[in-house]
């Protein structure tokens, strides 16, 4: 098949899912999703995008949220079903475990869904607790017997087993408002950003066990293991990434990226480059040997979790194009 590298992203203001030419920058297609689409998770097939449908602005902002999680078609370029919430609402983080499973977590409820077979049951299998209060977002053991969420109003970090509700969560703190998490490839150490402490906590990921601490940038929101074996900081009040040794925290390197970032997502193909999505509403393109970051596309509104893909290189014809929008710089 003839495919050609493409950007998929959820654009949280556009309320739109879209896809953009790697080479090109040219809007592939673009999926109309309801109100304030927050975050995505790709699967394992990188076929279908699962979009949440949080359904308010931001976590500050009140109001029940939405209670879906809408599936879009990447190779059609439109939607392709939705997995039902109710009554649980706000649904923000997403993940897939390594047997196609889909879980949701609900901010406003403190629940985490799991669909075990997405493809033809379309509610819940097993809810259970988080743990916390106002669970943001969560990372997943690839078996999908461990989920670690963080909470914005308990201030915890939780680990949850989602097939095994017998097993109460463990709770720790990892520093106020804690958010950005990520596992280590081998799924021994988590770590966790705090927004309001300005700091990275390493843990043990089977005890909770704090392991270390190192200061970041102002407001770290997300964190990712690089190709290149870095631990990647996004410091949203900083505007800028700060890399660090992940065995030992100490900081290598930072890059300031003007606007503020919101996700990073790697090539699969090519362990030298990311793509960052910034809230000016442009993706850049870093380069990981040299720690340069350039100007890469225009996106629409507010552009949100980000992925790499493989896609034909002649997309069927969607009916719900729009324009591409100008480039601002």
């Amino acid at each position: 098949m003839d495919n050609r590298w493409t950007a998929v992203l959820v654009e949280k203001f556009g309320h739109s899912f879209s896809a953009y030419d790697l080479q090109t920058g040219a809007r592939r297609f673009t999926v109309p999703l309801p109100e304030y689409p927050h975050e995505f998770a790709i699967d394992r097939d990188r076929l279908l995008g699962y979009v949440g449908h949080y359904g308010v602005q931001t976590f500050a902002h009140p109001g029940d949220g939405g209670a879906a999680v809408i599936a879009v078609d990447l190779v059609r370029g439109e939607r392709h079903g939705v997995l039902g919430c109710a009554p649980w609402h706000r649904i923000h983080g997403l993940q897939l475990d390594a047997r196609g499973r889909v879980y949701a977590l609900s901010e406003r409820d403190n629940m985490l869904l799991v669909f075990e077979v997405p493809s033809s049951r379309h509610t819940p299998d097993r809810a259970v607790p988080s743990g916390g209060v106002k669970s943001h977002l969560f990372v997943l053991s690839r078996d999908g017997q461990r989920a670690y969420v963080t909470s914005l109003l308990s201030h915890t970090v939780t680990l949850v087993h989602p097939h095994d509700a017998t097993r109460q969560p463990l709770a720790v703190h990892a520093g106020r408002r804690p958010e950005g998490c990520c596992l280590s490839p081998d799924e021994a150490m988590l770590y966790v950003a705090s927004r309001d402490e300005h700091r990275i906590t390493q843990l043990d990921a089977h005890t909770l066990a704090e392991l270390g601490t190192a200061a970041t940038g102002e407001d770290p929101t997300r964190l990712y293991w690089s190709p290149c074996k870095r631990l990647i900081a996004l410091n949203y009040g900083e505007r800028s990434l700060r890399f660090f040794d992940p065995y030992t925290l100490a900081e290598l390197a930072r890059v300031d990226t003007g606007a503020k970032p919101i996700a990073l997502a790697f090539h699969p193909a090519d362990p030298g480059r990311a793509w960052l999505a910034l809230n000016d509403n442009s993706v850049g393109v870093l380069d990981l040997r040299t720690l340069t970051l350039r100007h890469a596309f225009a996106t629409g509104k507010e552009p949100d979790g980000l992925a790499i893909l493989a896609l034909p290189r002649e997309l069927p014809p969607n009916p719900d194009k729009v324009p591409q929008p100008r480039r601002t710089r």
